[in-house]
């Protein structure tokens, strides 16, 4: 009769089901004394449906941050190689575009993934670093640097708020797993309070069955470290 929530439906799905079996249970004076129990689990699943909320949307506003400075990170790299080419007199096999660019080009860097895109920079400033009096040094020392600081905090930041999920997505499931086993002692108890009325005692249960049709999935993203992940 009861059916079981799948784990891996979303908090939001799982939040609906319980606060309509809770509705139910509290719309019957017969029933109502059931109720208690599932106007907990209903508080207990609004305050993971919110926090999951909030971690969701903070990983959404940490790849938006992530996307723009990575933007603002290839038009810093692209102006820097135009600057290296015309300090090279326009040649591109003359140094300083040898120094900087002899195994990697300005395009090039720009469709690396985020964390080769850091390292690849880190290289250029410490190159930059070995003569700092000459004009290029002084001039992209500082830009270079700001845009790819700014770039590996907002890499940092986007891998922290999708590990943060990770919990999360532990915790509804085993609240989940609560809730199925609350279902099955609420079966047990209406099967008892309405003996030979398996139809009236099903109908307290009917936000179970809507939920097994109507699920949507949670999806689970990645919790691990990225070590090379493609820019957005």
């Amino acid at each position: 009769m009861a059916t079981h929530i799948p784990d891996n439906v979303s908090i939001r799905v799982v939040v609906d089901a319980v606060d309509a079996t809770c509705a139910a249970l509290e719309s019957d004076p017969e029933t109502s004394a059931l109720a208690k129990t599932w106007a907990g689990l209903r508080d207990k699943a609004d305050g993971l449906a919110k926090t999951r909320c909030e971690r969701d949307r903070g990983a959404l506003r940490a790849r938006a941050r992530l996307a723009v400075c990575d933007s603002k990170w290839d038009a810093t790299v692209a102006a820097f190689g135009r600057a290296v080419v015309d300090v090279s007199g326009g040649r591109r096999d003359q140094p300083p575009y040898t120094r900087f660019f002899g195994k990697t080009t300005p395009s090039a860097a720009q469709a690396f993934g985020i964390a080769r895109e850091i390292e690849t920079a880190r290289a250029w400033l410490v190159e930059l670093a070995r003569n700092p009096a000459e004009p290029l040094a002084q001039t992209w020392t500082p830009r270079l640097k700001e845009a790819t600081d700014a770039l590996e905090m907002a890499f940092n930041q986007r891998n922290d708020t999708v590990k943060a999920i990770g919990p999360e997505l532990t915790s509804v499931v085993l609240f989940i797993d609560e809730v199925n086993r609350e279902l099955d002692r609420l079966e047990g108890d209406l099967k008892k309070l309405f003996a030979g009325a398996p139809d009236r005692a099903a109908s307290y249960l009917a936000a179970t069955r809507n939920n097994r049709q109507s699920s949507a999935v949670d999806p689970t993203p990645a919790t691990g470290p990225t070590p090379a992940p493609t820019s957005p």
